[in-house]
């Protein structure tokens, strides 16, 4: 059991060993909430993709309480202790569902799509996610992502080319926050 303290936001979280920073919230994705929070947005539709054990979801949920959130990961053990977290909680705007990338999504357009992808699983699986991401956000959508550093090169390119061009939100010391906006 872990807290998850982001701006006024606490929660307190069950972590599995096997999944993404299992003995709390991590840098980058810390990094990305906090990004998020400040842009002083109010979207209707957010998706967590690669969801993990929940910390974006459920933070995202928590901060935009009148949004619908959606939480999704192809890992059954992810979205087993997501749903716990959620239901732990109390979080009712958060639906979580297995899904490879998109396939078993119901909503298709969204405001917003945040992600610490698994950089770890390779550029395919990262190039496909924000190629899948444009197709699914509404006209002004925004893709938010968080990368190491090291990574911002390839992923700033593949953002640029999907989205024809995309912003550093904000530079951690390991980490850096992409925004990219569909525009038509």
């Amino acid at each position: 059991m872990v807290n998850v303290d982001v701006a006024d936001i606490r929660l307190r979280c069950e972590t599995k060993p096997d999944l993404f920073s299992p003995k709390g919230l991590d840098n980058g994705s810390r990094l990305l909430l906090e990004t998020i929070i400040k842009q002083e947005l109010n979207p209707q539709s957010i998706l967590d993709w690669g969801c993990g054990w929940g910390a974006i979801g459920l933070i995202l949920a928590s901060e935009f309480t009148t949004s619908s959130v959606i939480a999704v990961d192809s890992d059954i053990a992810a979205v087993a202790t997501t749903k716990e977290n959620t239901e732990m909680n109390k979080i009712k705007n958060l639906e979580v569902i297995a899904s490879h990338g998109f396939s078993e999504i119901p909503k298709t357009q969204y405001n917003l799509i945040a992600s610490n992808p698994p950089t770890h699983r390779g550029r395919e699986v990262v190039d496909t996610m924000i190629s899948q991401s444009f197709a699914h956000l509404e006209n002004n959508g925004m893709l938010v992502i968080v990368v190491e550093a090291r990574l911002k090169p390839w992923v700033a390119r593949q953002m640029k080319t999907v989205f024809g061009d995309y912003k550093i939100a904000k530079r951690g010391p390991k980490h850096v926050v992409l925004i990219a906006k569909k525009t038509e």
